[in-house]
């Protein structure tokens, strides 16, 4: 069986809908299936997937923006892919490709499925363009293609604008943990961490405003900040009258469950969210979260038990939640186990992959297809 992945950019590694399509193709691949991707751009995404051994095609000309020209020559190169890879299924993520890779797949009589990571169609000031997703997803809905929510929230979202529900599934997404035995309750400020692009959907200046809060009212804290993005600049700004040694902007790394293994509290910041699998990596590695309740972020968390929901753009609640864990460290500790505990309930990584392979026919009832 030949599965084609695609995604729209390729210019980061750290996004959460990147570490989904390369879990779900060693899946795939690990039961005996061929895998190819398709990425827009040229960037270390695909230099990544193909120093792991697999074929991957580089669609230079696609771009996430509205671009006619672009995009009726990417949907040519994704029909002409389709007709020369010749796979039974084809896995659509993240949106400019979603719509066109569905296009595609009907018509070259191709089962699709589209995977949103995140519903495109968000209703906020910061999400400018989901007028248009709305309309273009009422219009998608009539090809044939599957869309698969990573959470509940998805799935609602897609209901609410007319899509019917025999379209819609839900798989939600999964991480693997990792554990640090010598990880203990010290003296020392608590330790925030938190990893997210440097994008519109990300709300650092809430972050900003909280830590600077938290800096006048003379609390001891630190926040490890990773990612990339557009924006880079204009957020390290942000935090540029801090005090050396309390903000760190750390990059980009490969092993960011070890980086979460270090540190005491997750922090996610948002405007608008699918079910963020940076979240689930934090659970998984016994981390309290702190999120913006957006999109299935209230999915993750028990309020109060397992972390704490902040309104969108509430600096002063998210000051008040970060105190909680800075003037109670034991907390970091309880919260995490509550954490942990959910996670393996509804969200450890190899359920997600076995309803991944199941429902693209990948395996059968645990045999190879």
């Amino acid at each position: 069986m030949k599965v084609l992945i695609g995604m729209t950019r390729s210019d980061t590694i750290v996004s959460g809908s990147f570490k989904h399509i390369c879990q779900i193709g060693e899946k795939f691949r690990s039961e005996g299936a061929e895998v190819v991707y398709a990425l827009g751009g040229n960037g270390d995404a695909i230099t990544k997937l193909r120093a792991a051994g697999f074929k991957v095609h580089a669609l230079t000309n696609l771009k996430r923006d509205l671009s006619p020209l672009s995009d009726i020559w990417s949907l040519l190169k994704l029909i002409w892919l389709i007709i020369s890879e010749n796979p039974q299924v084809c896995s659509w993520h993240t949106a400019k490709i979603g719509a066109l890779g569905r296009t595609a797949a009907m018509l070259t009589f191709k089962r699709s499925y589209y995977v949103p990571h995140g519903v495109p169609f968000v209703n906020t000031p910061e999400n400018k363009g989901f007028k248009k997703y709305e309309r273009l997803e009422k219009l998608l809905s009539y090809l044939p293609s599957k869309i698969i929510g990573v959470c509940e929230f998805d799935k609602n979202e897609y209901l609410r604008i007319g899509v019917p529900d025999k379209k819609l599934l839900v798989i939600r997404n999964g991480m693997l943990g990792k554990f640090n035995d010598t990880w203990e309750l010290t003296e020392k400020p608590v330790n925030f961490i938190t990893a997210a692009r440097f994008e519109d959907q990300k709300d650092y200046t809430t972050l900003a405003q909280a830590c600077g809060s938290l800096l006048s009212q003379g609390k001891p804290f630190t926040l490890s900040i990773y990612g990339d993005g557009q924006y880079e600049a204009k957020v390290k700004q942000l935090f540029a009258h801090f005090p050396e040694g309390v903000i760190n902007f750390c990059g980009v790394v490969d092993n960011f469950a070890e980086k979460l293994t270090q540190a005491d509290v997750f922090i996610l910041s948002s405007f608008w969210e699918g079910l963020p699998r940076s979240i689930i990596e934090a659970m998984a590695c016994k981390k309290a979260v702190i999120a913006s309740d957006v999109g299935g972020c209230s999915e993750l968390i028990i309020e109060g038990e397992s972390g704490y929901l902040i309104p969108i753009r509430d600096a002063s609640k998210m000051t008040i939640a970060m105190s909680e864990y800075i003037n109670n460290k034991a907390k970091t500790v309880s919260h995490g186990d509550v954490a942990y505990t959910l996670y393996k309930q509804k969200y450890s990584l190899p359920v997600m992959l076995e309803s991944y392979a199941k429902e693209y026919g990948v395996i059968k009832n645990g045999v190879n297809n």
